[in-house]
């Protein structure tokens, strides 16, 4: 697969101490807030970080959107405050992550410079005060962050309250961005020609054979957007490739920043806080070169939102997997309710706060932090949610943080002592949901991603995330009793097959769903059938696929599938919209499911075969359950007599095994569900009995011994 190359080089230059940067595991739970003493007096912070104090806080975030506060002019600095507020932080025994700023230039820079505005449409200008206003390849723009960035590292490498660094906030919403700056159109024709070379690689690999679309230079190539045909719809495989280019031009910018920090002495952990996005890169292979731990920003729905918790867990599990540290840091999540000019969402109940604090800890946070401490008053637009008020005393709210601080402060050591265990771990990354976004297939194609960790979460099962580039090596797969491959639609590498044999020989367990393996990097259709490249590992090749219904449509019923093999009995009903894969079969694979269904076309046709190998088996689906056929599969592929839980929990429900053999048991929902165990257990938050049959009340969160 190619890549950015200037990137790569980038990387291979960083000064050695960039892979040998501190543990990014703290020796404590880090509990605290983002803080602005850039608009308080002294008086006003130290008064705050007091308050801090009585909620058993112990670090803040401070300067992230800071650029302009202390570079007051091009080469003149006023660090001289940051300096104050991190020495009274000090007597405090509390701690800070320091941002770099880069996200927001200050007008000296961006008002006086347009030349290096962002041009969401051609010769328009982005305006210099808004966030992420500068143009991330522009090269001004980036010899004023670097000297910024470099004076900043220098002056506060050795301060002792400083524990790790932040580049930018809030980077991912620029992959879908199309900038029409000079510098950016530059980039992206300098990115096509590293990345294909001729005209004649880049009409080949993007199939341009179609419609007579083959191109004679690479230069006439304008980035997807502008035109006749809507970018996405008539030019997917384009604007696939514009993905690929945005995700390297934001890599390599957080790149340069860490090569940066590093070259001014840094020693201390670098992250980002990334966003619960679907072009979500903190996985990216890349990625774990630029930063030491994956750090996240939530922000909660005021109301039942399953969608939003399905993604929020499995959003969990990659960041906590990302750079194999079984941890990642909350950087940023809801406190009072959120909001721009007006409030966003309802105001939580006790309840509510309780389960949205601690749920992120239950799956290996090590860190949370709340927006803010102190509040925003001013500027483009307020901000309704602090651990402050406007008048600078404590929220109405402020108890509950004192609690929360009270529970981290009594167990956060536990927390970090025994992480989650996970015995499954999913193949997801970057390319394959970016794939799966231009090329959907079919509505709720994306939803396989999400209900894969939702299965392992309502059956208490530890479950990683893996990229592409990690799942080819099958050593780090070994320790996993099962991979999960979900919608993988750009699985394309000659090399995972063979891992994935090995893997399975030595007694592994593959499960394979629809979407996966249809095309290449590129967004080209597979012609030798959808999986064939997997085909030796799976006995299964798929000729094409069908949306078959269900009875939503005029004239159609629900298709079923008839289970008839590895444990499974019963019959499922297909979901995601009816949508079948037409498998051909190897003798060598055994069917376990059938399709029944008024459709003679797709009536008695394979649903899902098992493949033996060795002392390991692999699964293939050619359609998605609408059912609880999926968890049920995995529970007989996984068995764990110590785990509580008798069945699947309810939806909505996730429950998060410990590895002190300890289990988190959460109600993400406003109603009381009834949960079947295996034995009575007592909670260790309350020291409450359960006994077999329970129920688990709206919003509960539950700690089983």
């Amino acid at each position: 697969m190619l890549r950015l190359i200037t990137i790569v080089a980038c990387c291979l230059a960083l000064v050695p101490g960039l892979l040998q940067a501190e543990e990014s595991k703290p020796a404590q739970f880090l509990f605290g807030a983002s803080v602005y003493p850039d608009l308080q007096t002294r008086e006003e912070w130290n008064k705050m970080l007091d308050e801090f104090q009585r909620a058993h806080m112990n670090v803040v975030r401070v300067g992230e959107s800071s650029w302009g506060n202390l570079e007051t002019a091009r080469g003149e600095y006023t660090f001289s405050w940051l300096h104050d507020f991190l020495d009274d932080l000090g007597r405090r025994n509390m701690k800070a992550v320091l941002g770099t700023s880069s996200y927001i230039p200050p007008q000296w820079l961006a008002g006086g410079n347009p030349e290096i505005l962002i041009q969401l449409h051609p010769g328009v200008r982005g305006h210099p005060m808004a966030r992420h206003a500068a143009c991330l390849n522009h090269p001004l723009y980036r010899e004023a962050l670097r000297e910024y960035i470099l004076a900043l590292g220098r002056e506060f490498r050795d301060h002792p309250t400083v524990i790790g660094w932040q580049l930018g906030n809030e980077m991912e919403g620029l992959i879908n961005v199309l900038d029409y700056n000079p510098a950016c159109e530059r980039a992206w024709r300098e990115w096509l020609k590293k990345t294909y070379h001729t005209p004649e690689e880049f009409n080949r690999r993007l199939g341009l054979v179609s419609w007579g679309m083959k191109v004679r230079s690479l230069d006439e190539i304008p980035q997807p957007g502008e035109g006749v045909e809507e970018s996405g719809k008539q030019l997917a495989a384009l604007t696939l490739a514009h993905r690929h280019f945005r995700r390297d031009v934001l890599l390599n910018f957080l790149v340069e920043q860490t090569q940066t920090l590093r070259e001014a002495g840094v020693k201390q952990p670098i992250t980002t806080d990334w966003n619960t996005v679907w072009h979500a890169i903190a996985d990216d292979p890349l990625a774990s070169i630029a930063l030491d731990i994956a750090g996240l920003n939530f922000y909660h729905p005021g109301g039942d939102a399953p969608d939003f918790w399905r993604d929020l867990a499995w959003h969990h599990d990659m960041h906590r997997s990302a750079y194999g540290l079984g941890n990642f840091w909350v950087t940023e999540t809801t406190i009072g309710t959120s909001g721009y000019t007006f409030m966003e969402n309802t105001f939580p109940s006790r309840e509510q706060f309780r389960l949205w604090m601690l749920q992120p800890a239950a799956f290996g946070a090590s860190m949370l932090m709340y927006w803010s401490g102190n509040r925003w008053h001013g500027g483009h637009w307020p901000h309704w949610g602090g651990v402050l008020d406007w008048t600078g005393q404590t929220e109405i709210d402020f108890p509950w943080v004192v609690e929360t601080g009270e529970f981290f402060k009594k167990w956060g050591a536990r927390l970090l002592q025994y992480p989650v265990e996970a015995r499954a771990v999913v193949l997801t990354d970057f390319d394959q949901r970016a794939a799966l976004e231009v090329y959907p297939h079919t509505h709720g194609s994306q939803a396989l991603l999400a209900e894969s960790f939702d299965a392992f979460h309502r059956l208490g099962i530890g479950v990683d995330s893996i990229n592409l580039t990690a799942a080819e090596d099958a050593s780090l797969l070994e320790s996993y009793s099962l991979v999960v491959i979900p919608a993988a639609t750009a699985l394309d590498s000659p090399a995972l097959p063979i891992a994935l044999k090995q893997y399975v020989e030595a007694g592994g367990n593959v499960l394979i769903t629809p979407f996966t393996a249809y095309q290449s990097w590129d967004g080209v259709f597979r012609r030798d059938g959808f999986g064939a490249n997997l085909a030796e590992l799976t006995g299964v090749r798929v000729r094409t696929a069908r949306k078959m219904g269900t009875s939503g449509d005029p004239g159609r019923r629900n298709q079923q599938v008839a289970w008839m093999g590895s444990g499974m009995t019963g019959s499922s009903p297909v979901g995601v919209a009816g949508y079948c894969e037409i498998m051909d079969v190897q003798p060598e694979a055994e069917i376990i499911a059938t399709f029944q269904s008024e459709e003679p076309l797709l009536n008695g046709r394979p649903a899902a075969t098992r493949k033996r190998l060795g002392k390991g088996a692999v699964f293939k689906l050619a359609f998605w359950p609408k059912d609880d056929s999926v968890p049920r599969l995995i529970r007989g592929l996984i068995p764990d007599p110590k785990c509580p839980l008798a069945a699947a929990a309810p939806p909505g429900v996730q429950a998060v095994p410990r590895t002190d053999g300890s289990m988190f048991l959460i109600n993400t929902t406003s109603s009381p569900l009834r949960v079947q165990l295996t034995r009575a257990v007592s909670d260790r938050i309350s020291g409450r009995k359960m006994d077999s049959l329970m129920h688990i009340k709206g919003y509960e969160i539950l700690w089983f011994e």
